[in-house]
């Protein structure tokens, strides 16, 4: 974070100036995140406001009380923050709440690219869970990071916590194994569910062969979107 001094959270949003341009991604109830340019306004630190432009906003499909990326011009340079969307302030405002600073080291595993590739989630209940049954699902994601994934299942996870993933990407011989848990589940039409995982326990190997899959699928798709136009 060039041109800040290492700090707390608190201290962070701080030293960030006020009416500052930023950019955020909005969770979404049904669906991909909506990144929108702001304005940031500093109210009581760690807490701040975010002004978007007239009839911006998504109101009535915005989910609130979860964390999302937020990146703020600061100087020559751009703060890369983790926070939680609290509340609307009117029809052009919302309340976030600053909840940790994500290094340049950390930011790679925020990267997301939309791609679909099989997936398998199942769980695997311990020797003390006997009230637990296993289950298993199938189905393909929407996008891919670092640190999560974005998938459509047959059925509707039967529990949050502890769930293995296996997915197959595409030059590799094994599926990449982690465990996730649940952030949101969707109904979809036709009886299928749309999961949002969060990234729990990975390998360091595995998770680089996810992120190195995600900058492939990203070049791959700029070259074709430079041939069609």
């Amino acid at each position: 974070m060039q041109g800040l001094v290492v700090a707390g959270i608190t201290e962070i949003i701080n030293q960030l100036n006020d009416s500052t341009m930023a950019t955020v991604d909005i969770p979404i109830k049904e669906g991909e995140d909506q990144r929108l340019n702001c304005i940031l306004k500093k109210t009581e630190s760690p807490s701040f406001k975010l002004v978007f432009a007239p009839n911006t906003l998504p109101r009535d499909t915005i989910e609130y009380g979860t964390s999302c990326r937020l990146v703020v011009k600061h100087k020559d340079s751009s703060v890369n923050l983790n926070v939680r969307l609290d509340e609307a302030d009117g029809d052009r405002a919302l309340i976030f709440t600053a909840l940790e600073s994500i290094s340049p080291e950390s930011l790679r595993e925020y990267f997301r690219v939309m791609i679909s590739v099989p997936v398998r989630a199942s769980y695997h209940p311990g020797p003390r869970e006997k009230k637990n049954v296993p289950w298993e699902l199938t189905g393909h994601t929407i996008d891919l990071s670092g640190g999560g994934v974005l998938a459509v299942f047959s059925g509707k996870p039967a529990n949050n916590n502890r769930i293995q993933l296996e997915i197959d990407l595409p030059g590799q011989s094994a599926p990449v194994v982690c465990i996730a848990g649940v952030v949101r589940t969707y109904r979809l039409r036709k009886n299928r569910f749309q999961v949002a995982f969060t990234i729990i326990e990975i390998e360091g190997k595995a998770r680089d062969i996810i992120i190195s899959c995600c900058l492939q699928e990203q070049r791959r798709q700029l070259r074709d979107k430079v041939r069609v136009e």
